[in-house]
């Protein structure tokens, strides 16, 4: 979350989570509903204990499933065996709910609404020998995590595919929580939602003989409706009918145009972000400070990085005029 520039507080929840998993009729229903419940204690002891009302409170809770029943953490080394020993040469899936609870005071009551979903990532486990089952249930690793692992360290060694979002596994759908935060906050307007039933989708090779109308036009943007109109229908009508078609079609290709150029915006602030946190995490500009300039071969040496990437990189940076090109090095 940090990298998505979020700023956040973490607030562990009291919520103890024994609730009855047969009353769930799917194991999401059962991580999301968890999720939903750690959040909302957050929430209330927030509001009500410290006289704080957060804006915003993200709830998430991971379990794992093997043959429709919920492993979460193991209490014990052979509670941990026994997990491990099921997920060994089969494939699981991890499931992650995610719940957003927007909060207000009002009349010093707390009221909320609640936004969840979850995700699902299939992972399938190498045959595990037992020698190695218990080396690693010895590192202690297996006892704070659902299902007897954490995919992101040692218990990656036991993973032989993952099909879904990897950081899912970890424990939290980044991907799909951003583009939850994108529907909630940045809605398209009604008038942008094209809703269109395709009865099947071509493979890539399939448009390598397309003409040039069609390779812009395998959307279905107004843009492509135009240039088609313009060619097709528009030289045959003639007259002042003609005229006042393709004004429309201007217009509409226009409006298309100013749409593509917000998107290019932001596409452009994001790679920028990511020039600069990268600069930063690998502490380029502490090197320079405290060295002045420097070629790009020595600060590939002073970060551990390649040669290739470290230039690619210092280019980046003197495009977006974080750092200065000299001819004794960067700056």
């Amino acid at each position: 979350l940090k990298l998505q520039g979020l700023r956040f507080e973490v607030v562990p929840s009291w919520f103890k989570e024994t609730l009855d998993k047969s009353q769930f009729s799917a194991p999401y229903e059962y991580a999301v509903e968890t999720a939903k419940q750690k959040a909302l204690e957050v929430a209330r002891r927030m509001h009500v204990k410290h006289l704080k009302t957060p804006d915003v409170v993200i709830g998430a809770d991971t379990i794992v499933t093997l043959e429709g029943a919920i492993l979460e953490k193991p209490f014990d080394k052979q509670d941990a065996y026994n997990m491990l020993s099921r997920l060994s040469g089969k494939e699981h899936s991890v499931f992650t709910g995610v719940v957003i609870v927007h909060c207000r005071s009002k009349e010093d009551h707390l009221e909320t609404d609640i936004i969840d979903f979850h995700e699902e990532t299939k992972v399938k486990f190498a045959d595990l020998s037992e020698d190695l089952l218990w080396e690693y249930i010895d590192s202690g690793e297996p006892m704070d995590k659902a299902g007897g692992y954490g995919i992101q360290s040692l218990g990656g060694m036991l993973v032989e595919s993952v099909h879904g979002d990897f950081l899912n596994v970890v424990g939290f759908p980044l991907n799909h929580f951003c583009r939850k935060l994108t529907e909630i906050y940045y809605p398209p307007p009604k008038q942008a939602i094209h809703r269109v039933k395709h009865d099947s989708i071509p493979y890539v090779e399939s448009f390598e003989n397309l003409s040039d109308v069609e390779k812009d036009c395998t959307s279905t943007s107004k843009t492509c409706e135009a240039k088609k109109a313009l060619q097709e229908g528009v030289c045959k009508a003639g007259g002042s009918g003609s005229a006042g078609l393709q004004n429309g079609i201007e217009e509409r290709s226009v409006h298309c145009a100013q749409q593509l150029s917000k998107i290019t915006q932001l596409l452009d602030g994001f790679k920028a972000s990511q020039t600069l946190f990268a600069a930063s995490k690998l502490k380029v500009f502490d090197k320079l400070k405290d060295k002045g300039a420097l070629k790009a071969m020595e600060i590939a040496d002073k970060i551990n990085a390649s040669v290739h990437g470290t230039e690619r990189l210092l280019d980046a940076c003197v495009a977006l005029g974080l750092l200065e090109k000299t001819h004794q090095g960067e700056s």
